[in-house]
C-alpha cells in the first residue's frame, strides 16, 4: 500500500488479496491493467471529488492531476497521506475532505 510506517495496513491487503475468489483475482486484473478509460473522463457528468495522496506509490500526483484536468470542474485534493489506500491509512483527513464536497 506503501506506507512503510504502518505495515499492518499492507498485511491486511495481502491477506484480503489471498482470501479472494482466483476467479475473481483473475477478472479484476484483467479489467484493471488490460482496460484504457482515459477517453470516458470527459464525459462525467455528475460532480466528481479526486482524492490523491500526496505520497503514492501506485498513483502519483501527476495521476490525479491527470484526471483533475480530464474531468470538467473537477475538484482535486491532495490529502496529506501516504499510501494507495487513504480510507485505511489516513481516515480523519479523507473524511473531512468527502464531507467538504458534499
Amino acid at each position: 500500500m506503501g506506507n512503510a510506517d504502518r505495515s499492518e495496513l499492507g498485511d491486511e491487503l495481502t491477506a484480503s488479496v489471498c482470501r479472494t475468489d482466483p476467479q475473481i483475482a483473475k477478472h479484476f486484473a484483467r479489467v484493471t491493467f488490460l482496460s484504457d478509460h482515459r477517453a470516458d473522463l470527459a464525459t462525467a457528468a455528475a460532480r466528481v471529488l479526486i482524492l490523491q495522496c500526496r505520497d503514492d506509490v501506485i498513483a502519483p500526483l501527476s495521476v490525479g492531476a491527470y484526471v483533475h484536468d480530464a474531468i470538467q470542474g473537477s475538484e482535486l485534493v491532495v490529502l496529506d497521506a501516504t499510501g494507495h489506500c487513504p480510507n485505511l491509512s489516513a481516515p480523519e483527513p479523507t473524511i473531512a475532505a468527502i464531507k467538504a464536497f458534499l
